[in-house]
């Protein structure tokens, strides 16, 4: 009796494991990024693309604040409790303890340019980031990042939508 696989089934396996592990892996990767609640994220614009590191349109987020407070310093923080009824927030605190209708991370790891729950990237065509980066400079509209929010906390972008803002 021999142990030896025959070389044909050898190489067929060694070519097929591969191709069956990396469509297992995206196979999680897209059900994960699939789940979570769209919400819709109040932007402000600044620095919109660097031609030379591909297109994208890059933002600030601005988290309306509980209370009325000053929303600057949520940026910074680790997590945002969310409170609304998706896709619409009502406000956002620091304080993640209890009432929370979700709770936002911010990603380790990222690019420079996404910056915890502060700064982020959409990636887009040319002419979509050209176009969206006039709308963001535009004083007149109000800018809403369309975001996917995990149950583990992990916002990922999907579009970004404009609408006029309220006169004074």
């Amino acid at each position: 009796m021999s142990w030896m696989i025959p070389p044909r089934r050898a190489l067929a396996a060694s070519l097929l494991l591969p191709l069956a592990l990396f469509a297992g892996t995206w196979a999680t990767t897209h059900r994960k990024a699939q789940q979570g609640d769209i919400w819709l994220i109040p932007v402000q614009g600044y620095d919109p693309r660097d031609l030379l590191r591909g297109h994208f349109v890059q933002y600030r987020y601005d988290w309306p604040a509980a209370g009325g407070a000053d929303g600057e310093s949520l940026g910074y923080a680790p997590a945002l409790c969310i409170i609304g009824r998706a896709p619409h927030i009502a406000a956002v605190r620091s304080d993640v303890m209890d009432h929370c209708t979700i709770v936002a991370k911010a990603t380790m790891g990222a690019r420079r340019e996404v910056q915890g729950l502060d700064t982020g990237i959409l990636y887009v065509s040319q002419p979509r980031a050209i176009a969206l980066s006039k709308q963001l400079a535009d004083p007149t509209l109000q800018g809403l990042l369309l975001v996917r929010i995990r149950p583990d906390g992990v916002i990922r972008p999907i579009d970004l939508q404009f609408r006029r803002r309220a006169r004074p």
